[in-house]
Protein backbone atom coordinates (compact mmCIF):
# COMPACT_ATOMS: atom_id res chain seq x y z
CA UNK A 1 0.00 0.00 0.00
CA UNK A 2 2.89 2.14 0.87
CA UNK A 3 4.42 1.91 -2.49
CA UNK A 4 1.29 2.34 -4.51
CA UNK A 5 1.10 5.48 -2.32
CA UNK A 6 4.69 6.91 -3.04
CA UNK A 7 4.27 6.61 -6.76
CA UNK A 8 2.97 9.83 -8.01
CA UNK A 9 5.81 11.40 -5.79
CA UNK A 10 8.76 8.78 -6.93
CA UNK A 11 7.79 9.25 -10.85
CA UNK A 12 9.00 12.86 -10.67
CA UNK A 13 11.45 13.13 -8.57
CA UNK A 14 13.85 10.25 -7.94
CA UNK A 15 13.82 7.52 -10.97
CA UNK A 16 15.47 4.72 -9.75
CA UNK A 17 12.97 5.01 -6.42
CA UNK A 18 10.09 4.93 -9.00
CA UNK A 19 11.38 1.59 -11.10
CA UNK A 20 12.00 0.05 -7.35
CA UNK A 21 8.68 0.80 -5.98
CA UNK A 22 6.83 -0.53 -9.40
CA UNK A 23 8.53 -3.88 -8.80
CA UNK A 24 7.84 -4.03 -5.16
CA UNK A 25 3.76 -3.36 -5.87
CA UNK A 26 3.91 -6.03 -8.55
CA UNK A 27 5.56 -8.63 -6.10
CA UNK A 28 3.42 -7.77 -3.30
CA UNK A 29 0.39 -7.79 -6.19
CA UNK A 30 1.22 -11.57 -6.89
CA UNK A 31 1.67 -12.18 -3.09
CA UNK A 32 -2.08 -10.80 -2.39
CA UNK A 33 -3.40 -12.99 -5.05
CA UNK A 34 -1.99 -16.04 -3.72
CA UNK A 35 -4.22 -14.92 -0.10
CA UNK A 36 -7.71 -16.42 0.51
CA UNK A 37 -6.45 -18.65 -2.78
CA UNK A 38 -9.98 -20.65 -1.47
CA UNK A 39 -11.33 -17.01 -2.66
CA UNK A 40 -10.84 -16.56 -6.13
CA UNK A 41 -11.12 -13.18 -7.20
CA UNK A 42 -13.49 -13.70 -10.55
CA UNK A 43 -11.87 -11.18 -12.31
CA UNK A 44 -11.80 -13.49 -15.05
CA UNK A 45 -15.64 -13.47 -15.09
CA UNK A 46 -16.46 -9.74 -15.50
CA UNK A 47 -17.66 -9.07 -18.93
CA UNK A 48 -15.33 -6.22 -19.48
CA UNK A 49 -11.91 -8.43 -18.70
CA UNK A 50 -11.18 -9.75 -21.89
CA UNK A 51 -11.16 -5.82 -23.22
CA UNK A 52 -8.52 -4.89 -20.50
CA UNK A 53 -6.41 -7.84 -21.43
CA UNK A 54 -6.34 -6.41 -24.55
CA UNK A 55 -5.69 -2.75 -23.50
CA UNK A 56 -2.77 -4.13 -21.72
CA UNK A 57 -1.54 -6.90 -24.62
CA UNK A 58 -2.16 -4.80 -27.62
CA UNK A 59 1.00 -2.66 -28.28
CA UNK A 60 3.10 -5.90 -27.51
CA UNK A 61 0.87 -7.90 -29.91
CA UNK A 62 1.22 -5.28 -32.30
CA UNK A 63 5.11 -5.16 -32.17
CA UNK A 64 5.14 -8.66 -32.57
CA UNK A 65 3.01 -9.22 -35.36
CA UNK A 66 4.69 -6.76 -37.40
CA UNK A 67 7.66 -7.30 -36.88
CA UNK A 68 7.84 -10.94 -37.36
CA UNK A 69 5.72 -9.91 -40.79
CA UNK A 70 9.00 -7.62 -40.95
CA UNK A 71 11.32 -10.13 -39.88
CA UNK A 72 13.10 -7.77 -37.81
CA UNK A 73 12.48 -8.97 -34.36
CA UNK A 74 13.96 -6.53 -31.71
CA UNK A 75 13.34 -7.82 -27.61
CA UNK A 76 14.77 -3.81 -27.35
CA UNK A 77 10.90 -2.47 -28.54
CA UNK A 78 9.07 -4.47 -26.05
CA UNK A 79 10.93 -3.40 -22.70
CA UNK A 80 7.93 -0.53 -22.50
CA UNK A 81 4.83 -2.35 -23.60
CA UNK A 82 5.23 -5.07 -21.72
CA UNK A 83 5.35 -3.06 -18.43
CA UNK A 84 1.48 -2.47 -19.53
CA UNK A 85 0.38 -5.95 -19.42
CA UNK A 86 3.01 -6.50 -16.15
CA UNK A 87 0.28 -4.69 -14.10
CA UNK A 88 -2.31 -6.83 -14.94
CA UNK A 89 -1.80 -8.86 -11.49
CA UNK A 90 -1.75 -5.42 -9.68
CA UNK A 91 -5.34 -4.75 -11.19
CA UNK A 92 -6.61 -8.12 -9.96
CA UNK A 93 -4.81 -7.92 -6.40
CA UNK A 94 -6.83 -4.54 -6.49
CA UNK A 95 -10.10 -6.00 -7.50
CA UNK A 96 -9.83 -9.14 -5.15
CA UNK A 97 -9.30 -7.24 -2.04
CA UNK A 98 -11.55 -4.30 -2.91
CA UNK A 99 -8.64 -2.01 -2.35
CA UNK A 100 -10.32 2.06 -2.46
CA UNK A 101 -7.32 2.88 -5.04
CA UNK A 102 -8.17 6.51 -6.05
CA UNK A 103 -9.58 7.42 -2.65
CA UNK A 104 -5.93 6.60 -1.39
CA UNK A 105 -4.56 8.72 -4.79
CA UNK A 106 -6.38 11.59 -3.62
CA UNK A 107 -5.40 11.87 -0.41
CA UNK A 108 -1.28 11.46 -1.86
CA UNK A 109 -1.36 13.89 -5.05
CA UNK A 110 -1.46 17.53 -3.51
CA UNK A 111 1.37 16.38 -1.43
CA UNK A 112 3.07 14.45 -3.96
CA UNK A 113 2.82 17.60 -6.34
CA UNK A 114 4.37 19.93 -3.43
CA UNK A 115 7.34 17.90 -3.15
CA UNK A 116 7.86 17.55 -6.82
CA UNK A 117 7.67 21.23 -7.18
CA UNK A 118 10.06 21.89 -4.45
CA UNK A 119 12.86 18.94 -5.70
CA UNK A 120 12.44 20.41 -9.57
CA UNK A 121 13.29 24.03 -7.51
CA UNK A 122 16.16 23.09 -5.78
CA UNK A 123 17.84 20.78 -8.72
CA UNK A 124 19.70 22.13 -12.10
CA UNK A 125 18.06 23.84 -13.94
CA UNK A 126 19.05 22.44 -17.25
CA UNK A 127 16.46 23.80 -19.58
CA UNK A 128 16.47 27.60 -18.44
CA UNK A 129 13.14 29.04 -17.18
CA UNK A 130 11.28 26.22 -18.02
CA UNK A 131 10.91 23.90 -14.86
CA UNK A 132 11.59 20.36 -14.70
CA UNK A 133 13.81 17.69 -13.04
CA UNK A 134 17.29 16.13 -13.81
CA UNK A 135 15.38 13.04 -15.89
CA UNK A 136 12.47 14.35 -17.61
CA UNK A 137 11.85 17.15 -20.25
CA UNK A 138 9.56 20.18 -19.39
CA UNK A 139 7.11 18.13 -21.92
CA UNK A 140 6.49 15.42 -20.07
CA UNK A 141 6.60 17.24 -16.58
CA UNK A 142 4.80 19.96 -17.33
CA UNK A 143 1.87 17.59 -18.91
CA UNK A 144 1.82 14.80 -15.87
CA UNK A 145 1.95 17.68 -13.29
CA UNK A 146 -1.45 19.33 -14.76
CA UNK A 147 -2.77 15.73 -15.22
CA UNK A 148 -2.35 15.02 -11.60
CA UNK A 149 -3.76 18.00 -10.64
CA UNK A 150 -6.82 17.27 -12.89
CA UNK A 151 -7.19 13.96 -10.83
CA UNK A 152 -6.65 15.98 -7.46
CA UNK A 153 -9.69 17.97 -8.72
CA UNK A 154 -12.16 14.81 -10.04
CA UNK A 155 -11.56 13.44 -7.01
CA UNK A 156 -13.45 15.61 -5.34
CA UNK A 157 -17.04 14.19 -3.66
CA UNK A 158 -20.06 16.48 -2.17
CA UNK A 159 -19.34 14.62 1.04
CA UNK A 160 -15.57 15.86 1.40
CA UNK A 161 -15.07 17.78 4.33
CA UNK A 162 -14.78 21.78 3.48
CA UNK A 163 -11.04 21.65 4.63
CA UNK A 164 -10.34 18.30 2.21
CA UNK A 165 -11.99 20.01 -0.61
CA UNK A 166 -9.52 22.90 -0.21
CA UNK A 167 -6.86 20.07 0.00
CA UNK A 168 -7.61 18.75 -3.48
CA UNK A 169 -8.23 21.91 -4.87
CA UNK A 170 -4.62 22.89 -4.21
CA UNK A 171 -3.77 20.13 -6.38
CA UNK A 172 -5.49 21.13 -8.93
CA UNK A 173 -3.83 24.65 -8.23
CA UNK A 174 -0.14 23.01 -7.82
CA UNK A 175 -0.55 21.22 -10.98
CA UNK A 176 -1.94 24.54 -13.40
CA UNK A 177 1.47 26.45 -11.73
CA UNK A 178 3.45 23.55 -12.17
CA UNK A 179 2.23 23.88 -16.17
CA UNK A 180 2.86 26.72 -16.61
CA UNK A 181 6.26 27.28 -14.68
CA UNK A 182 7.41 24.29 -17.24
CA UNK A 183 6.07 25.86 -20.39
CA UNK A 184 4.69 22.90 -21.78
CA UNK A 185 1.96 23.67 -24.67
CA UNK A 186 0.29 20.63 -24.79
CA UNK A 187 -0.54 20.46 -21.05
CA UNK A 188 -2.36 23.64 -21.52
CA UNK A 189 -4.65 21.91 -24.73
CA UNK A 190 -5.01 18.73 -22.44
CA UNK A 191 -6.33 21.33 -19.48
CA UNK A 192 -9.29 22.62 -21.94
CA UNK A 193 -10.42 18.86 -22.75
CA UNK A 194 -10.45 17.54 -19.76
CA UNK A 195 -12.05 20.61 -18.13
CA UNK A 196 -15.01 19.73 -20.27
CA UNK A 197 -15.08 16.15 -20.03
CA UNK A 198 -15.47 16.92 -16.65
CA UNK A 199 -18.48 19.25 -17.00
CA UNK A 200 -20.21 16.72 -19.51
CA UNK A 201 -19.60 13.49 -16.58
CA UNK A 202 -21.13 15.71 -14.33
CA UNK A 203 -23.94 17.43 -16.26
CA UNK A 204 -26.18 15.35 -14.52
CA UNK A 205 -25.51 16.92 -10.63
CA UNK A 206 -24.84 20.01 -12.61
CA UNK A 207 -27.60 23.15 -13.18
CA UNK A 208 -27.20 24.53 -16.59
CA UNK A 209 -26.30 28.12 -14.50
CA UNK A 210 -23.45 26.02 -13.09
CA UNK A 211 -22.01 24.49 -16.62
CA UNK A 212 -22.30 27.84 -17.84
CA UNK A 213 -20.70 29.14 -15.06
CA UNK A 214 -18.09 26.56 -15.40
CA UNK A 215 -17.38 27.48 -19.15
CA UNK A 216 -16.87 31.15 -18.57
CA UNK A 217 -14.56 30.31 -15.49
CA UNK A 218 -12.24 28.50 -18.09
CA UNK A 219 -12.77 31.07 -20.86
CA UNK A 220 -11.93 33.70 -18.03
CA UNK A 221 -9.06 32.07 -16.62
CA UNK A 222 -7.37 31.36 -20.46
CA UNK A 223 -7.66 35.40 -21.36
CA UNK A 224 -6.57 36.23 -18.06
CA UNK A 225 -3.30 33.94 -18.23
CA UNK A 226 -3.10 35.34 -21.97
CA UNK A 227 -2.61 38.63 -20.35
CA UNK A 228 -1.25 38.69 -17.22
CA UNK A 229 1.49 36.04 -17.55
CA UNK A 230 4.20 36.72 -20.24
CA UNK A 231 5.43 33.18 -20.45
CA UNK A 232 1.89 31.78 -21.74
CA UNK A 233 1.62 34.70 -24.25
CA UNK A 234 4.73 34.13 -25.30
CA UNK A 235 4.40 30.65 -26.13
CA UNK A 236 0.97 30.74 -27.30
CA UNK A 237 2.04 33.76 -29.97
CA UNK A 238 5.31 31.81 -31.05
CA UNK A 239 3.49 28.51 -32.20
CA UNK A 240 1.03 30.53 -34.15
CA UNK A 241 3.88 32.22 -35.29
CA UNK A 242 6.02 29.28 -36.33
CA UNK A 243 2.74 27.61 -37.70
CA UNK A 244 2.14 30.51 -40.31
CA UNK A 245 5.74 30.47 -40.95
CA UNK A 246 5.93 27.22 -42.22
CA UNK A 247 2.93 27.21 -44.22
CA UNK A 248 4.90 29.79 -46.22
CA UNK A 249 7.05 26.85 -46.99
CA UNK A 250 9.84 28.44 -45.37
CA UNK A 251 13.19 25.91 -44.31
CA UNK A 252 14.36 27.71 -41.29
CA UNK A 253 13.20 25.61 -38.57
CA UNK A 254 11.12 26.36 -35.72
CA UNK A 255 10.01 23.92 -32.75
CA UNK A 256 6.48 24.06 -34.67
CA UNK A 257 7.49 23.94 -38.09
CA UNK A 258 9.46 20.38 -37.21
CA UNK A 259 6.46 18.95 -35.73
CA UNK A 260 4.27 20.14 -38.60
CA UNK A 261 6.87 18.66 -41.52
CA UNK A 262 7.13 15.56 -39.44
CA UNK A 263 3.34 14.78 -39.16
CA UNK A 264 3.50 15.58 -42.93
CA UNK A 265 6.55 13.31 -43.72
CA UNK A 266 4.63 10.30 -41.55
CA UNK A 267 1.57 10.91 -43.30
CA UNK A 268 3.61 10.32 -46.82
CA UNK A 269 5.22 7.21 -45.24
CA UNK A 270 1.91 5.47 -44.01
CA UNK A 271 0.69 5.47 -47.81
CA UNK A 272 3.54 3.46 -48.58
CA UNK A 273 3.44 1.03 -46.01
CA UNK A 274 0.12 1.04 -44.27
CA UNK A 275 -0.44 -2.15 -42.55
CA UNK A 276 3.19 -3.21 -40.59
CA UNK A 277 5.09 0.03 -40.76
CA UNK A 278 8.88 0.69 -40.48
CA UNK A 279 10.09 -0.82 -36.92
CA UNK A 280 12.65 1.72 -35.49
CA UNK A 281 12.75 5.54 -36.49
CA UNK A 282 16.78 5.30 -37.64
CA UNK A 283 15.21 3.01 -40.23
CA UNK A 284 12.88 5.37 -42.10
CA UNK A 285 13.34 5.94 -45.51
CA UNK A 286 13.80 9.69 -45.02
CA UNK A 287 16.61 10.47 -46.97
CA UNK A 288 16.21 8.46 -50.08
CA UNK A 289 12.54 9.60 -50.78
CA UNK A 290 12.11 12.09 -53.36
CA UNK A 291 8.97 13.90 -52.29
CA UNK A 292 9.89 13.99 -48.51
CA UNK A 293 13.56 15.39 -49.68
CA UNK A 294 11.20 18.10 -51.24
CA UNK A 295 9.95 19.87 -48.32
CA UNK A 296 11.65 18.14 -45.52
CA UNK A 297 14.19 20.33 -43.50
CA UNK A 298 17.36 18.38 -42.27
CA UNK A 299 16.24 19.12 -38.82
CA UNK A 300 13.60 17.90 -39.17
CA UNK A 301 14.36 14.56 -40.85
CA UNK A 302 17.10 14.04 -38.09
CA UNK A 303 14.21 14.85 -35.56
CA UNK A 304 11.96 11.80 -36.70
CA UNK A 305 15.09 9.21 -37.11
CA UNK A 306 16.48 10.24 -33.90
CA UNK A 307 13.05 10.90 -31.85
CA UNK A 308 10.14 9.97 -33.85
CA UNK A 309 7.10 12.36 -34.82
CA UNK A 310 6.76 14.15 -31.56
CA UNK A 311 3.02 12.59 -31.79
CA UNK A 312 2.06 9.41 -30.51
CA UNK A 313 -0.07 8.86 -32.77
CA UNK A 314 2.10 8.86 -35.88
CA UNK A 315 5.08 7.43 -33.90
CA UNK A 316 2.60 4.31 -33.65
CA UNK A 317 1.82 4.57 -37.28
CA UNK A 318 5.59 4.25 -38.21
CA UNK A 319 6.07 1.77 -35.87
CA UNK A 320 3.18 -0.65 -36.55
CA UNK A 321 1.25 0.36 -39.13
CA UNK A 322 -2.55 0.26 -39.24
CA UNK A 323 -1.74 -2.74 -36.13
CA UNK A 324 0.45 -0.08 -34.08
CA UNK A 325 -2.47 2.65 -34.42
CA UNK A 326 -5.41 -0.15 -33.38
CA UNK A 327 -2.96 -1.26 -30.39
CA UNK A 328 -2.75 2.69 -28.89
CA UNK A 329 -6.16 3.10 -29.82
CA UNK A 330 -7.35 0.35 -27.10
CA UNK A 331 -5.17 1.40 -24.37
CA UNK A 332 -6.83 4.54 -24.30
CA UNK A 333 -9.96 4.05 -25.57
CA UNK A 334 -10.94 0.48 -24.14
CA UNK A 335 -10.28 1.92 -20.54
CA UNK A 336 -12.22 5.49 -21.54
CA UNK A 337 -15.29 3.01 -22.38
CA UNK A 338 -14.82 1.32 -19.13
CA UNK A 339 -15.49 4.54 -16.88
CA UNK A 340 -17.80 5.75 -19.19
CA UNK A 341 -19.71 2.88 -18.63
CA UNK A 342 -20.01 2.76 -15.21
CA UNK A 343 -21.87 5.12 -12.86
CA UNK A 344 -19.99 8.81 -12.49
CA UNK A 345 -17.49 8.06 -9.17
CA UNK A 346 -14.49 9.04 -8.22
CA UNK A 347 -12.62 6.26 -9.58
CA UNK A 348 -14.74 6.61 -12.99
CA UNK A 349 -14.02 11.01 -13.05
CA UNK A 350 -10.24 10.74 -12.33
CA UNK A 351 -9.98 7.70 -14.37
CA UNK A 352 -10.92 9.83 -17.54
CA UNK A 353 -8.88 12.47 -16.68
CA UNK A 354 -5.77 10.29 -16.39
CA UNK A 355 -6.45 8.64 -19.51
CA UNK A 356 -8.06 12.13 -21.41
CA UNK A 357 -5.11 14.18 -20.41
CA UNK A 358 -2.20 11.55 -21.75
CA UNK A 359 -3.96 10.79 -25.04
CA UNK A 360 -4.86 14.76 -25.77
CA UNK A 361 -1.21 15.16 -24.70
CA UNK A 362 -0.05 12.75 -27.02
CA UNK A 363 -1.13 14.60 -30.12
CA UNK A 364 2.03 17.13 -29.35
CA UNK A 365 4.44 14.62 -27.89
CA UNK A 366 5.04 10.88 -27.42
CA UNK A 367 3.64 10.05 -23.90
CA UNK A 368 4.67 6.40 -23.45
CA UNK A 369 7.85 6.99 -25.44
CA UNK A 370 9.75 6.53 -22.26
CA UNK A 371 9.22 3.28 -20.23
CA UNK A 372 8.89 5.13 -16.82
CA UNK A 373 5.71 6.59 -18.35
CA UNK A 374 4.51 3.30 -19.85
CA UNK A 375 4.87 1.97 -16.24
CA UNK A 376 3.46 4.62 -14.71
CA UNK A 377 0.23 4.41 -16.75
CA UNK A 378 0.01 1.00 -17.02
CA UNK A 379 -0.43 0.86 -12.29
CA UNK A 380 -2.30 4.09 -11.79
CA UNK A 381 -5.22 3.27 -14.96
CA UNK A 382 -5.07 -0.51 -13.86
CA UNK A 383 -5.86 0.85 -10.30
CA UNK A 384 -8.55 2.85 -11.04
CA UNK A 385 -10.19 0.66 -13.71
CA UNK A 386 -10.20 -2.41 -10.95
CA UNK A 387 -11.79 -0.01 -8.21
CA UNK A 388 -14.33 1.04 -10.88
CA UNK A 389 -15.40 -3.17 -11.26
CA UNK A 390 -15.56 -3.88 -7.88
CA UNK A 391 -17.50 -0.63 -6.91
CA UNK A 392 -19.53 -1.29 -9.68
CA UNK A 393 -19.84 -5.08 -8.61
CA UNK A 394 -21.10 -3.94 -4.95
CA UNK A 395 -23.54 -1.43 -5.69
CA UNK A 396 -25.68 -4.13 -7.96
CA UNK A 397 -25.15 -6.44 -5.13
Amino acid sequence: MISLLMLPFSFMTFKGLFGLLSVICLLLSLFALGINSNHPSNFFKEKYSFLIILCLSATVLSLLLTQSIRGDISAASYDGPVRLLAALPILIAIYKHRINFPKLLSLVIPLALLGILIFAKLGTHTYGERLTNHYLDPIFWGNFSIIFGFMSFASIQSQDHLLLKIYKLSGLALGISMSLMSQSRAGWVAAIIMALVWLILNRKKLTFKKVTAGVMILIITLITFYYFIDSFKIRIDTAIAEFMQWQTNSQTPTSTGIRLTMWKMTAHLFSQSPWIGYGEFSTLPVTKDPYILSFADTESIMTIQCCGPHNEVAAQTLRSGIFGISALLATYMIPIYIFIRSRVSQSTLMGMMLCTGVFICGFLTEMLSLKISYTFYAILTSGLIATTLWQKKSFHE
